[in-house]
Parts: C-alpha cells; sequence; structure tokens
C-alpha cells in the first residue's frame, strides 16, 4: 500500500463521518416539530451523498480486512484483532449512550427525551441487553449511530465464510453478497456485506481508472441521486444498490482527480489533526450532535435561514468539540482512550 492510498483511506473516512453528521443533522426532531431545513439544501448534502457514507465504511473495511489475508489463518488472527479495535469500543459507546442523557438529567433537572431509568427497571436484563446491543425496536440499538458497527461485526464473524468463498468464486463472491441481499433483505447487515465484499475485491482496482470512466461514474451516480430527490421512486429499495454503488465508486474515484499523488496529510494541519479522531467521532457524537443542534438553533432563533445554517455549522462545530476532546484524552490518559478506540 502506497502512502498516498494509505492517506486517502484516512481522508475519505474521515470525510464520511462528516456526511453521516448531515444524515443526523438533517433527520432531527428539531426539524421535524418545526420549520424544516429547505429541501435543496438537505437534498444536496444528506440526500445524495449520505447514503453512500456508512457503504463506504463497509468498503473500506472489507479491503483493509482482507488485505494480506491469504490464508484461512490470518483471517482468524484478524478476527481476534477485531475484538479489541472494534468489539471493545462498541460495547463502551453503546453503555455510554444512554448513561449520558442520565447523568445530564440528575445534574440539570432536565428531563431527557427517552425515560431509559425506567425502562431498566420494567425490561429484564436480557431485553435491556438486546436494547444496548442490538435492536431496540426501531432495528437499531439505543445507540442508533451504532449500527453500522454491531453489523460489522456480524459480517466480521462471519468472515471465515465469506473468505471461502471469496477463494472459491472470486469476482463473482459480490453477486453471491448482492443475491443474499435481495433474497434476505430484512437481514441489514448483508446490505453491508454487499460492500464489504466489493471493497475487498476492487477497491484497489478503482483507483486506476481512466478520467473518462470516473467522469461517466460521477455522470451516472449524479443522474441516479438528482431523479430520486426529485420524483422519488417504489423502486428504490431495488435502485438503491445501485445508485450507491455508483455513488461510492465515484467519490472513491473523484479524490484522485482532484488530489495531487504528491499530497500527504503532514501539509494540511486540519486534516492531519482530525483524522486520527475518526473512529472516536463516529462513536461518540451522538447525543452531543443534537444537543449542538438544538442549541445552535435556539441562538440563532427562527426561520428558514437559521435552520439551514444550524444545519450547515451543526457538523464542523462537532467535529472541533470532539476532536479536541479526543486530543485531551489521547494526551492526558491515553490508555483510556486506547480502550475507548480499541488502539486506534
Amino acid at each position: 500500500m502506497t502512502t498516498f492510498f494509505s492517506e486517502k483511506l484516512r481522508v475519505v473516512s474521515f470525510l464520511s463521518i462528516l456526511v453521516v453528521f448531515y444524515i443526523h443533522a438533517g433527520s432531527s426532531d428539531v426539524y421535524l416539530s418545526g420549520l424544516s431545513v429547505p429541501f435543496a439544501v438537505r437534498a444536496c448534502i444528506s440526500g445524495m451523498f449520505g447514503p453512500c457514507a456508512v457503504p463506504m465504511f463497509f468498503t473500506i473495511s472489507g479491503y483493509l480486512f482482507f488485505r494480506n489475508a491469504n490464508v484461512l489463518g490470518n483471517v482468524f488472527r484478524k478476527m481476534v484483532k477485531r475484538v479489541r479495535t472494534l468489539l471493545v469500543p462498541f460495547v463502551i459507546a453503546a453503555v455510554l449512550y444512554p448513561l449520558q442523557p442520565v447523568l445530564k438529567e440528575l445534574l440539570t433537572g432536565v428531563p431527557s427525551s427517552v425515560d431509559y431509568v425506567g425502562l431498566f427497571r420494567e425490561q429484564n436484563f436480557v431485553k435491556t441487553l438486546m436494547c444496548l446491543f442490538v435492536d431496540s425496536g426501531r432495528a437499531m440499538p439505543w445507540a442508533y449511530h451504532l449500527w453500522f458497527l454491531r453489523d460489522l461485526l456480524i459480517i466480521v464473524a462471519l468472515s471465515p465464510c465469506v473468505w471461502y468463498v471469496r477463494k472459491k468464486a472470486g469476482l463473482w463472491s459480490i453477486a453471491v453478497a448482492l443475491a443474499l441481499y435481495f433474497l434476505f433483505p430484512r437481514y441489514s447487515f448483508l446490505f453491508g456485506l454487499y460492500f464489504f465484499v466489493a471493497g475487498s475485491l476492487l477497491l484497489h482496482r478503482l483507483s486506476e481508472l481512466s478520467r473518462r470512466w470516473v467522469y461517466v461514474l460521477v455522470a451516472a451516480f449524479l443522474s441516479f441521486a438528482v431523479f430520486r430527490q426529485i420524483y422519488g421512486s417504489v423502486l428504490w429499495p431495488y435502485l438503491r444498490v445501485a445508485e450507491v454503488s455508483l455513488g461510492v465508486s465515484a467519490l472513491w474515484c473523484v479524490y484522485d482527480l482532484v488530489v495531487s499523488r504528491r499530497f500527504r496529510l503532514a501539509s494540511c494541519p486540519v486534516l492531519r489533526l482530525c483524522c486520527p479522531f475518526t473512529f472516536f467521532l463516529y462513536l461518540y457524537h451522538e447525543p452531543l450532535l443534537q444537543t449542538v443542534l438544538k442549541g445552535i438553533s435556539g441562538v440563532l432563533g427562527g426561520g428558514w435561514p437559521a435552520h439551514a445554517l444550524s444545519y450547515l455549522l451543526t457538523p464542523f462545530v462537532v467535529a472541533a468539540l470532539l476532536v479536541g476532546v479526543g486530543w485531551l484524552f489521547r494526551k492526558y490518559a491515553p490508555a483510556v482512550y486506547g480502550i475507548m478506540v480499541g488502539g486506534r
């Protein structure tokens, strides 16, 4: 792996987490209960690029997981490593999520929108564990943003089978993963599995596409996305894979068009500071993002300009706050930080 490619993985991951912030900001009840953010503002960020953000994470994860996994023993070693790098951070973030509003309520007296204490008392232990780590009734854990990590852990648990299919079927294993998704759409991890497998086989090849083919990918993706935003489609569950596949491929390739091969993170202080904290931002941005969003909306007041501005600013404010917190943790409590992010 070249230095340029390695740093590309880091930069694209950081930019993708910012898009995730926009998705969560755009779907907040701040806007559902009041004046909506203008359609064009959300459609251009959350609507068009949002569906590609998490699949990009699956794609990159697949590439990194199966890189140098030439024998099954390497797969099992990577599975063991993921206990520290994925499972432990997932458990910590999932437990901390409901504790934050509980502590806020105890310290400030402001009631939480969800009575977690009441839920703990009413539910049995097994149900509580299900809500924390698997499904709280919305096909997501209480920490809803952790659904990606939950699905990724399932995929990692199945990785020996995935490795075997990849070895025997080669590129056709992508079609196998896609067929499984269409046959069993209720299992959300199969959507991620498709991008996980595709990323492991194709991500490094996408950088070899000519400029002409990159333009074709971008045009096809934008055509799909704009059509869906304007007209919608009852076929979206079926077209979703095509649109997102084009989007992930196009966005990955565009980086090579706009960034010089001579670019290094060391030459960009902002990215050099922020990129190492991408996983920390993902794990702990909720419910902070909702708090910041409500705070900015309250300060700016009503009206669509204020709503649009709060939507545009919140991801950057949250990213700046969490990078600062992560930097302090890493500097003054490196052992604690290392456990929270799995040594990343």
